[in-house]
């Protein structure tokens, strides 16, 4: 998209970039240009941004930090706000007395959506806090995490997440949302047309050691088991319903290690896709559609991405 001077005047009082190519925001190290890409570093400032974007007519994209997002070779038209520098100091507090679960070993954490998702987990495993050590390993930030309702060891986002702040992109008001109002899937939170803000999670107090144990035993089998070095999006498809995840399938279809250019199926976990350096977008779609392909043949299963796919 060709920028008027008119719209540049308009986002003059951001440090905004402009054509900036996408593949340094995110894992996968791929993507072509976004029109207009700024960082908000305040929640006043993601407003304003916002407000601005419906002022000149500009469609806005989200990104927290690129772990689960594969973006198109063509880039991303309109406004594209990054948000890993939204971040704040993790707060904590306790449960009212009107709180309805008022235990006293109850804990509550807030973070701003930039905040990085394992410096949480690492945060409440070294204050002795439970119930976070199951996201140990997991990238991104926890904006994306609770977008994505990121889970892992059996349980997820949903299980811990009491309330979220978002800016509604229909009003430009921000408002709290209890999870009661939440609706939280398999690798989902169905929120339309909102950019989420802060978030309050619950957890209980616990003995430090036994927390930070279980935090380094997910660590350790993460990093053993999954491409944690090499760029990817993280798991590429959702486990299809059944005991068979995505990975054991694509590895008995005789995927795994299967290339297509510079994308390669990761030799160590069949559901990860990498990028061996040169790939693009392209390459990392086609791959993927030849290992959709060679799954349906032989299982009669039709995978479905976990990465979301944005831009042109």
């Amino acid at each position: 998209m060709v920028l008027s001077d008119n719209i540049k005047n308009m986002f003059a009082s951001f440090a905004l970039q402009t054509q900036k190519a996408m593949d340094r925001y995110t894992s996968f190290r791929v993507g072509g240009p976004a029109d207009i890409l700024v960082l908000p570093q305040t929640v006043e400032q993601v407003i304003a941004l916002a407000k601005t974007a419906h002022s000149a007519q500009l469609p806005i994209t989200i990104i927290g930090a690129g772990t689960n997002v594969l973006i198109s070779d063509k880039g991303i038209r309109g406004l594209v706000m990054v948000l890993t520098r939204l971040q704040q100091n993790i707060e904590q507090t306790e449960p009212s007395i009107d709180t309805v679960d008022a235990s006293p070993d109850r804990i509550y954490l807030t973070a701003l959506a930039g905040e990085p998702l394992n410096r949480l987990c690492r945060y409440a495993a070294d204050a002795g806090l439970a119930g976070l050590a199951w996201a140990a390993g997991i990238p991104g930030t926890i904006g994306g995490a609770v977008m994505m309702n990121a889970g892992s060891f059996g349980s997820d986002m949903s299980r811990v997440v009491t309330k979220i702040e978002v800016l509604d992109l229909n009003t430009f008001k921000t408002m709290v949302l209890p999870v009661s109002l939440l609706q939280f899937s398999y690798r989902k939170l169905a929120l339309e047309n909102s950019i989420v803000l802060k978030i309050t999670i619950r957890l209980s107090r616990a003995d430090a050691e036994t927390v930070r144990d279980e935090f380094n035993r997910n660590l350790k089998t993460k990093q053993s088991t999954q491409p944690v070095s090499q760029a990817s999006a993280g798991c590429f498809f959702q486990n299809p319903p059944g005991d068979k995840p995505a990975g054991f399938l694509i590895e008995q279809a005789g995927m795994k290690r299967a290339r297509c250019n510079g994308a390669m199926v990761s030799d160590l976990h069949a559901n990860f896709i990498v990028n061996h350096g040169n790939a693009c977008a392209s390459d990392i779609l086609n791959l993927a559609d030849q290992v959709k392909k060679s799954v349906y043949e032989k299982f009669g299963i039709n995978l479905k991405e976990e990465v979301k796919t944005i831009g042109d």
